[in-house]
């Protein structure tokens, strides 16, 4: 068997990942929590590469490119965890991560933001809408292990 193959089998996209009881899932393991890890990446890549305003107010240079790559490796490792449901441990730390970041990131724009413009309370808000779906991954996660912790104890 090739390494395609294996790759191919033991993702998220091959045909038997996803068993049928969790089909109303399916789109969202095989399309949406990739493409929000993928936008993360981007993003992550984008702050190292160029910060932003806020970020130049609220930090120095070198804690600006830790805090971008930080996140771009977080979602790599949140991809790598969705695309491969086996590394379902792995994803649970980055997830935790993300969630770490993109939260701190909006708590120090309305604490420690030097300018007291409130159009800087949309910044925050617009970092609120990315918690939702990590933390759902995270609750789905988490109700994963109890499924298997239940299935485990019936044997």
């Amino acid at each position: 068997m090739t390494v395609w193959l294996r790759l191919w089998r033991a993702s998220i996209w091959h045909p038997d990942a996803i068993p049928p009881d969790e089909w109303k899932f399916r789109s969202l393991k095989r399309v949406w929590l990739p493409a929000y890890d993928v936008i993360v990446v981007l993003a992550g890549i984008w702050a190292t590469a160029f910060g932003s305003p806020i970020l130049h107010r609220l930090f120095d240079e070198n804690t600006i490119d830790t805090m971008g790559m930080t996140l771009t490796v977080a979602a790599v490792v949140c991809l790598l965890g969705v695309a491969f449901p086996r590394l379902w441990q792995v994803e649970i730390a980055g997830k935790v991560i993300l969630v770490a970041l993109l939260g701190g990131y909006a708590i120090a724009v309305m604490l420690f933001r030097t300018n007291p413009d409130p159009s800087a309370g949309f910044i925050v808000f617009v970092l609120l809408t990315a918690l939702p779906l990590p933390l759902f991954r995270l609750n789905l996660l988490g109700e994963e292990i109890k499924d298997r912790r239940d299935d485990e104890s019936e044997i």
